[in-house]
C-alpha cells in the first residue's frame, strides 16, 4: 500500500494533466432527452486521471471523533487532523481547509487480512476508489499503513448513511414508526444511487456487489453517495485458475494431509450481505454481474419506502433460503402505507410508479432485470429529475439531520426514564427494566473473590 493524497486538496499540487482533463469534461455526456421522446445513447465519461503526492502519514496524525462502523475486517472512523502533533511539513502541504475537513478513516488488520486472503479485496477497492471521479461515489483522499494494520482515508458525510436516516426518522416521526421515507425521498435518493451504479459499470467496469442503505452516504446538502467498495469485482479481469496448497481429509485414512486444490474463481462466491445478495449467486448458477446490483438497488429502494426488506427471516439462512425458492414459490408482497390525509383507518398502496420500479428490479430471472441505463432512460419514477452530474446540483429533498436527532433524544430523557423504547428489532424494554438488569449483573460481580486471583499487582 501506498501514500497518497488527492491533488485537489493540496496546496503543493499543479492540478494534473489539464489536457486528460479537458478531454473528460467533454466526453461525460448525459442522457439527452430531444422532442420526438427517443434517448441519444449515454456516453461514459473517462476513468479519472489523478496526480498522486507522497505523504507520510501515520495514525498518530489524527485524532478520532466518533466511532462511525464496522466491517468483515475492518472498522471505520470519523477522524480530523491532529494540528498539534502534525509536523510543519505535513502541514505546509495540505491546505488549510482540508486541515478541519473530518475524514472516514478505514482501519483493517493486516493480519487477519493475510489469513482470511482477503488481499485481493482491498486492493481492488483502493484501485477502484482511485480510479472514481463522480459526484455520486465516495473520494479516496488517501492511503497508508503501519505495522498492525492498512488504513483508507476516506470522504466523511456527518448525516451518516439511509439506514441512519431511517431511524432518525422513525424516532422522530410518530406517524412513521417504521422509519419510512417519502416517495419523493427514495425517488431522489434512488435516481442518484443509479447514476452512480451507471458509472460504476460503464466506466470503471465493476459491479458493486453490496449495494444497500448501509453503504448509501448522505451529505449535508441532501445529496447521497455510493461507497464501500470492498466487495466489487472488476468484470473486465480475467481470472486465472489458481491452485493453493489446503489442508483436507483424506475419506480413505481419515488422517489429515496438504493437498493442491482449485481456487474458486472471484464472482461465483457469495460476499456482501444475505439480505441483498441476488437468487443466482445464493444457488450458484451465475457468475456475479451488473444485474446483481440491479436486484439489490430494487432491494433498497424497497427497504427505503416500506421500512423493511421482503424476504428478511429470523435467521441470516432462513433469508436466504427464501431467496433462493423457485419463482412460483418465491412471492413477495409490496407493502400498503397509511394515509395521512385519510386518517389511521385508511391505507392505500403505496406509489404505483416506485412499486413497478421494485417489480422491474427484483425479477428472479437476471436476464430479465434492466439495466441502469435503461432504468434511467425508460422508468417513468425519473421523469422529471435532472440526468448525470445535473443532479447533484439540484435541490434535494429535506430530511432529518443528526443534530435534530440528538435533540429529540435528549429532551425524551429528560420527560421521563420509565418509558418504553422500540429497539430495531420491535421489542420494548424500559428504563426501569435496564436498570435491573444491571443491579443483577452487578451482585453477580460483588461476589467473585478477587483477593485471592492474583498474589500482586
Amino acid at each position: 500500500m501506498t501514500n497518497e493524497e488527492e491533488p485537489a486538496l493540496l496546496s503543493s499540487s499543479d492540478g494534473g494533466d489539464d489536457d486528460a482533463r479537458r478531454r473528460r469534461n467533454n466526453d461525460t455526456a448525459t442522457t439527452v432527452k430531444p422532442i420526438d421522446g427517443k434517448y441519444i445513447k449515454y456516453t461514459p465519461p473517462l476513468p479519472a486521471v489523478k496526480e498522486q503526492l507522497q505523504l507520510a502519514f501515520s495514525v498518530s496524525d489524527f485524532v478520532t471523533v466518533r466511532h462511525l462502523g464496522d466491517g468483515s475486517f475492518s472498522e471505520v472512523r470519523m477522524v480530523k487532523f491532529d494540528l498539534i502533533r502534525l509536523n510543519e511539513n505535513k502541514r505546509t502541504k495540505i491546505k488549510e481547509e482540508f486541515l478541519k475537513r473530518p475524514i472516514a478513516l478505514k482501519v483493517m488488520d493486516k493480519k487477519f487480512i493475510a489469513k482470511e486472503e482477503k488481499m485481493a479485496y482491498v486492493t481492488k477497492e483502493r484501485d477502484v476508489m482511485n480510479r472514481a471521479e463522480f459526484p455520486g461515489v465516495c473520494k479516496l483522499y488517501f492511503t497508508f499503513h503501519d505495522y498492525y494494520s492498512l488504513y483508507l482515508a476516506m470522504e466523511c458525510s456527518p448525516e451518516g448513511d439511509l439506514a441512519m436516516l431511517m431511524k432518525r426518522t422513525r424516532n422522530i416521526s410518530s406517524s412513521s414508526r417504521s422509519g419510512r421515507l417519502s416517495v419523493e425521498q427514495v425517488t431522489f435518493y434512488i435516481k442518484e444511487v443509479t447514476e452512480a451504479l451507471r458509472y460504476c459499470h460503464e466506466t470503471l467496469r465493476v459491479a458493486h456487489r453490496d449495494v444497500k442503505p448501509e453503504n448509501i452516504i448522505l451529505g449535508s446538502d441532501g445529496h447521497v453517495k455510493l461507497c464501500d467498495f470492498g466487495s466489487c469485482l472488476d468484470l473486465n479481469v480475467e481470472y486465472k485458475e489458481e491452485f493453493i496448497k489446503r489442508r483436507v481429509m483424506n475419506e480413505e485414512t481419515g488422517e489429515i494431509e496438504e493437498k493442491m486444490v482449485k481456487k474458486k474463481e472471484r464472482g461465483y462466491s457469495f460476499v456482501g450481505s444475505a439480505e441483498y445478495c441476488a437468487p443466482e449467486i445464493l444457488q450458484a448458477k451465475a457468475k456475479a454481474t451488473y444485474a446483481c446490483d440491479v436486484w439489490s438497488l430494487g432491494l433498497t429502494a424497497y427497504k427505503l419506502v416500506s421500512g423493511k426488506n421482503p424476504f428478511r427471516r429470523e435467521t441470516e439462512y432462513l433469508t436466504m433460503q427464501a431467496i433462493e425458492k423457485e419463482p412460483e414459490v418465491l412471492t413477495y408482497e409490496i407493502v400498503y402505507d397509511v394515509d395521512d390525509a385519510g386518517g389511521e383507518g385508511n391505507r392505500t398502496r403505496f406509489d404505483i410508479k416506485l412499486e413497478d420500479f421494485c417489480r422491474q428490479c427484483i425479477a428472479y430471472d437476471w436476464n430479465e432485470r434492466p439495466t441502469c441505463e435503461r432504468l434511467l432512460n425508460e422508468c417513468v419514477l425519473f421523469r422529471g429529475l435532472p440526468d448525470g452530474e445535473a443532479l447533484w446540483k439540484a435541490d434535494a429533498p429535506e430530511f432529518v439531520p443528526l443534530a435534530k436527532e440528538e435533540e429529540e433524544e435528549e429532551e425524551e430523557e429528560e420527560e421521563g426514564e420509565g418509558e418504553a423504547e422500540a429497539d430495531d428489532d420491535g421489542y420494548y424494554e424500559s428504563a426501569e427494566w435496564k436498570a435491573k438488569v444491571a443491579a443483577a449483573l452487578q451482585k453477580k460481580l460483588d461476589k467473585v473473590d478477587i483477593s485471592s486471583s492474583g498474589k500482586g499487582e
